[in-house]
């Protein structure tokens, strides 16, 4: 080979590479500098301090177009002090006035409003800034901050590429709208943070989502099928040494005044003062113990209120903070369909589904060491309403494998169910132990995510039959080619009482390919950012093989617009063989056999970052013997962070041969911000199947990071016909609740 040629190949091989491999170069740049003392945190970056900070700007795309130049300029700035981590941003944008800004909530991230859409992804409603943080450089598991403009606030961890907002750090950010963008600061203490001692390079990335252009721009990560929530992703931040973790040891005490009105029985209000507390301390500086006496969750909001037209029981998501913080290593490999723990079986569900049972005491271990991550949790009810009080205990350990993967354990044991026996209630006896294999890569081919799961679980109590279950998943989650696998079998008698199971003594199998092409070119090019081509199968068997229900789903038309609207098509062909007579709605009975029927669904949303949000999900079609129609409505208007009024109504109507039914959910929230930490939310809730009507009422004021004050009203009625239609009061209460947090 010629001397010309070689060096054209060398010329070319290298200007690939910076093209191709930025991030890898910035990644050395960019540097925390040490100061005496950190700025003062008002959003500005105006203080002299900054001045100190090295500026880096070689952000880049990573959507709509990867790897590009963003279309405004983002700076980023990182600083210390001995105690806290500063990051200021200032993102300059070319039309300040169009800057999306429509949250004061805490942990509200912007999400999309509405009932959901489908399998398309979710993006904020607002301008964000995200910051995720690595301090073990472990490439596994890591912090996030994100602040948006107006200086909402939230904060979560990371593992394995999916974010959760279950813990709650104390920290402060404020931000402010400028002349030529905005800008946002972030003072973390390193007492808030678990880090390894002596490490002085932290895994980082930084992405701002600008709203009206649904661009998304990172430090790095910015291929199309990277998932700014993998650490894998981010880059290093040099020059962090020197610091303390302090005492490790968080104490958390609540008082609380209560007054509560049962409308039902005569008497008057009964009050009561109360008080408790939480006590964490970091053992190592990434294992956590926390012991928590008198738990109340007087400011968790309301659940809500949906309605079932299937003959199995819904799924609730836990609200209640001293079960969230730690509880992502609980996360089992199964599927939604069964879950070996979750935490509101303590103290909210079985026979008082609804009611809080009384929890005398909590504890837990979470962390990790070294390659193990270790979560066990033990906590004790009250006797209740002649039902005598349980204890129940979770533990689970992970342990990692390979570059991204893991093997772990399952372990509960305790139920919230009772029996009667001899005339004596007791708690019902059950034990559960699982096993499960999560092989996880973000480098298949290169750099694709591709996840292959195993798992299995077995059960002991007092039921007859086959007490296991198993499963297999594969999964292939990317931007162009998105593919779904799930096989699982559940015994007649695996029973996670501890646990969710959507349908029992039951084997089946799902499949889902979705093809979302993104035209580049043409007119559809200029009004479409991506379609969602789908196509998915639903079966499930009985154990001796006869298939109960099929679900065959196609989707020929569904996409979101360069503005952000969003519009579907759904077609459906259903098999349900009933096994028993079934109570669709009150007072209408479908007889047991089997059932073929067809329906469809639209949807249409439009963009969330606009001022007026809409949006609409209605199926219609066939319905077991006749036809149904549910349409779901919510309607947002937001004033610029100040206030948020979100009305959504869910309508059914059937037309059955067995009879007609109506069934309809009503609700409201209306939240009215003067700032991030001075807030009064509402939750208004009718339905009338339970033809009760819910309102629940929070002011959450923190006085400072980590220490609030709730104002808490609930209260309900019936609506009842005495002889015209009227709403008769059930039941209220009103709680002041103030809770510190103090950490020597």
């Amino acid at each position: 080979m010629s001397r010309k040629k070689t060096a054209k190949k060398f010329i070319f091989c290298s200007l690939m590479s910076l093209l191709v491999l930025p991030s890898f170069f910035l990644a050395a740049e960019l540097k925390a500098v040490r100061v005496k003392q950190g700025p003062k945190v008002d959003g500005i970056l105006s203080d002299p301090i900054w001045q100190s900070a090295v500026v880096f700007t070689t952000f880049r795309m990573a959507e709509p177009q990867p790897n590009q130049e963003p279309t405004e300029k983002t700076e980023l700035r990182v600083l210390y002090d001995d105690s806290n981590l500063y990051i200021g941003v200032l993102c300059y944008d070319s039309e300040p006035a169009r800057i999306a800004a429509s949250s004061m909530a805490h942990d509200s991230g912007g999400e999309q409003h509405g009932w959901g859409f489908g399998h398309a992804p979710q993006v904020p409603s607002d301008d964000i800034i995200r910051v995720l943080l690595d301090p073990f450089l472990d490439k596994r598991t890591a912090y996030i901050f994100f602040v948006n403009p107006l200086g909402a606030r939230g904060e979560g961890l990371t593992s394995g590429g999916e974010a959760s907002l279950n813990w709650d750090g104390i920290w402060e950010a404020e931000s402010r709208i400028l002349k030529n963008g905005w800008s946002a600061e972030l003072r973390i203490p390193f007492k808030t943070l678990s880090f390894k001692p002596g490490l002085t390079v932290w895994g980082i990335n930084v992405e701002r989502y600008i709203a009206r252009k649904q661009e998304t721009i990172r430090l790095s990560g910015t291929n199309r099928d990277s998932i700014f929530y993998n650490p894998m992703e981010a880059s290093g931040l040099e020059g962090i040494e020197g610091v303390k973790q302090g005492m490790g040891i968080t104490f958390r005490p609540y008082s609380l005044g209560s007054a509560h009105k049962n409308h039902l029985e005569p008497g008057g209000y009964d009050s009561k003062l109360d008080g408790g507390f939480d006590i964490y301390k970091n053992f190592t500086p990434n294992l956590v113990g926390a012991f928590s006496y008198s738990m109340d969750f007087a400011e968790t909001e309301a659940d809500e209120r949906r309605i079932n037209l299937t003959r199995f029981p819904l799924f609730f998501p836990e609200k209640r903070m001293f079960f969230l913080e730690g509880s992502e290593t609980f996360n089992f490999s199964s599927s939604i369909s069964f879950i070996p723990f979750v935490s509101r079986r303590i103290g909210l569900t079985g026979l008082y589904e609804g009611k809080q049972v009384p929890v005398i005491f909590g504890t837990k271990l979470y962390g990790k060491i070294g390659k193990t991550n270790l979560a066990i949790l033990d906590a004790q009810t009250d006797e209740f309403e002649g039902v005598p009080g349980g204890n129940f205990l979770a533990a689970r350990m992970t342990y990692d494998i390979f570059a991204e993967s893991k093997v772990g354990w399952i372990f509960t044991n305790g139920s919230p169910k009772w029996i009667l026996t001899n005339g004596t209630q007791k708690r019902e006896k059950n034990t559960l132990a699982g096993l499960d294999f999560n092989y996880l890569t973000s480098k298949f081919k290169g750099d694709k995510n591709l996840e292959l799961i195993a798992w299995m679980a077995y059960t002991w109590n007092e039921k007859q039959g086959r007490h296991y279950g198993y499963g297999f998943r594969a999964n292939y989650p990317n931007d162009l080619w998105d593919i779904q696998t799930t096989y699982a079998y559940y015994g007649e008698s695996l029973d996670p009482a501890m646990g969710y199971m959507m349908r029992r003594n039951m084997q089946t199998a799902f499949a889902r390919i979705g093809y979302r092409p993104r035209p580049e070119k043409g007119l559809l090019g200029k009004l479409v950012r991506q379609f969602f081509f789908e196509a998915s199968g639903d079966f499930y068997w009985d154990l001796a093989g006869r298939l109960e229900t099929s679900r065959i789903t196609a989707s020929p038309l569904s996409l979101r617009t360069e503005s952000g609207e969003r519009i579907g098509l759904e077609l459906v062909l259903n098999r349900d063989v009933l096994p028993y007579d079934f109570e669709v709605a009150r007072g209408i009975i479908l007889p047991a056999g089997p059932y073929d029927f067809t329906n469809s669904r639209l949807e249409f949303s439009t963009a969330s970052h606009r001022p007026a949000v809409f949006d609409m999900n209605y199926n219609f079609g066939e319905f077991y013997s006749g036809h149904y129609d549910d349409m779901k409505i919510g309607l947002t208007l937001k004033y610029k962070g100040y206030a948020n009024l979100s009305l959504d109504v869910n309508l059914v109507r059937g037309r059955l041969p067995q009879g007609r039914f109506s069934e309809n959910v009503y609700q409201v929230k209306a939240d009215i911000f003067l700032s991030p930490d001075l807030g009064l939310m509402n939750y208004i809730q009718y339905d009338d199947i339970s033809r009760q009507l819910g309102w629940n009422s929070r002011l959450r004021w923190q006085i400072s990071p980590g220490n609030v004050i709730y104002i808490v009203y609930n209260k309900s009625w019936e609506r009842r016909w005495e002889p015209t239609s009227r709403l008769f009061p059930m039941e209220e209460r009103g709680v002041l609740k103030i809770s510190l947090s103090i950490r020597p």
